[in-house]
């Protein structure tokens, strides 16, 4: 039986032909026109853009349209991979979840035959002259840095790791934040605790988002009402870990339980209550965020959730190593798990509050 070719690789191979034939120059049409122009709906249009974008034939740029893309300049391949870290993370590579990503994916670049490269401050400018001399980049994504991203991939093959972008056109590797938090707020409740505290990281990122929906969700599945007096903004530091711990400890009626959006945070506030004369966890419970190496060496061991980050990376490189060879990764999006590995920083607690 004859295998019938799917209606958005046909508009691919007419839009393609379209640019090797300079029928189409500089800006593509918009959608709604091409969908009229080759008799396919809006979605099948949309879907072929895309799988364009991301094979490196077209580019989009924010509120301006799809452009197509310069493949006259042949590039001398480098065999260098960049990976870019937005400086609102202000730690850098000294971020011990961060070091974790740069070590692995320096591993994985290796394997490939590629040597890794840092940079620090993207989005302080969107001016990045090395990437001439790259042949891809990985990217740790914040939407506030969307439009310098959209400028590399101009020019060098991208993917995206911890952040997918809004619009879903370049490839990703993240973690299923919000079902990971869910299941460990879960996981407090069926050892008896109802007052569950959260401090959370940077709200302007899906990573951020995520891992705050997935606690309220969890409070939800069993029947607990969100309290916003058990919510403290933080941002992934050490230093808003400790104040966060403050916070929560100076209440009249305090959480029996912690979760925070990062080890870093939980490892803060297990120094905090120490200070206060309180022990962790038989008077407050508390759960991190990454497994970074110093988590199962704090006293108490720190119950956390692991971030895939060996496979992550791996994935990561090898979607930018078929970009960079002219293939389309055979999956755009992938969200890993995070697993809940429980140690010494929980325990039981018989709680009648739940507010």
């Amino acid at each position: 039986m004859n295998k019938v070719t799917p209606k958005y690789v046909l508009v691919q191979e007419k839009i393609r032909h379209a640019i090797e034939h300079r029928k189409i120059v500089d800006r593509l049409p918009g959608e709604r026109a091409l969908a009229k122009e080759y008799g396919y709906s809006y979605m099948t249009i949309r879907r072929a853009v895309e799988n364009l974008v991301a094979e490196g034939w077209l580019y989009k740029i924010p509120m301006k349209g799809t452009f197509v893309a310069d493949r006259t300049n042949s590039r001398k391949k480098t065999n260098i991979i960049g990976y870019f870290l937005d400086s609102s993370i202000v730690a850098g590579l000294t971020s011990p979840y961060y070091s974790l990503i740069f070590n692995a994916l320096q591993r994985q670049a290796t394997r490939h035959g590629y040597s890794l490269i840092y940079f620090s401050d993207i989005g302080d400018s969107s001016s990045f002259t090395p990437i001439d001399h790259m042949d891809g980049a990985i990217i740790s994504c914040f939407p506030r840095i969307e439009n310098i991203v959209d400028e590399i991939n101009q020019h060098i093959p991208v993917v995206l790791i911890d952040n997918s972008s809004p619009d879903k056109t370049k490839p990703s590797v993240i973690i299923d934040n919000f079902n990971a938090v869910r299941t460990s707020v879960n996981y407090l409740c069926s050892i008896g605790h109802k007052r569950i505290g959260f401090i959370t990281g940077l709200e302007d990122s899906d990573v951020g988002k995520n891992r705050y929906a997935g606690y309220k969700s969890g409070l939800r599945d069993n029947g607990i009402r969100l309290n916003d007096k058990l919510v403290f903004r933080g941002d992934y530091s050490f230093e808003s870990g400790a104040r966060g711990a403050d916070y929560f400890l100076s209440l009249k009626n305090p959480p029996t339980a912690i979760m925070c959006a990062n080890d870093a945070m939980a490892i803060a506030l297990i120094r905090q209550a120490a200070q206060r004369g309180l022990n962790v966890p038989d008077d407050i419970s508390v759960i991190g965020f990454d497994d970074i190496a110093v988590a199962s060496q704090v006293s108490p061991a720190l119950t956390t959730l692991a971030a895939p980050i060996e496979k992550m990376t791996e994935l990561a490189c090898n979607m930018l190593i078929d970009l960079i060879d002219g293939r389309k990764p055979e999956i755009q999006h992938i969200a890993l798990p995070a697993e809940l590995v429980i140690r010494d920083s929980c325990t039981e607690k018989q709680d009648t509050v739940a507010a």
